[in-house]
């Protein structure tokens, strides 16, 4: 997905965010050392959900994104294509910026990058306390509750059109 033009985003009409969240694909070291760090700080450290967020096989065809807060890393999600499916994975908003809306812009532009690269839909395995989180993004649950790492998740569902 590397030869796609990357998407930067800017959420100034949404609301309620902090006025300098920027939204960026990443594709350099320096950069995705970030989302490894956050990813180990939300999934391993804080929910103990995997021992290992560092090492995923998807991790090299996809493209992964970063919230920032004045040039700081706050958040990131990482989108994979499979032909018209989008499968969205990673999605970790660092605790203090969590319910100011940085999890929303980023969400945005991965599924506005999803819908740009052809996706018919894209699917994610959600924590089912976020649930709610991504039926106001338009997602809908699909099958039964699972869990992972000791986690309930479910999987759910984006269409567009």
């Amino acid at each position: 997905m590397s030869e796609s033009t990357p998407i930067e985003f800017h959420p100034s009409a949404l609301s309620p965010q902090p006025s300098a969240l920027s939204v960026k694909e990443v594709w350099n070291d320096p950069d995705f050392d970030y989302v490894l760090d956050i990813r180990d700080e939300v999934f391993v450290t804080e929910q103990h959900l995997t021992d290992d967020a560092r090492n995923d096989p998807d991790d090299d065809r996809s493209v992964h994104f970063l919230a920032y807060l004045d040039g700081e890393p706050i958040g990131t999600g990482r989108l994979t294509m499979y032909g018209h499916e989008a499968q969205v994975a990673w999605v970790a908003v660092r605790e203090p910026y969590r319910g100011t809306g940085v999890g929303d812009a980023l969400m945005r532009t991965i599924i506005e990058r999803a819908r740009v690269a052809g996706a018919g839909y894209v699917l994610l395995n959600a924590q089912t306390h976020a649930i709610p989180f991504y039926e106001r993004l338009g997602f809908e649950s699909v099958g039964a509750e699972f869990s992972m790492g000791g986690i309930g998740h479910r999987v759910m569902v984006h269409r567009f059109g």
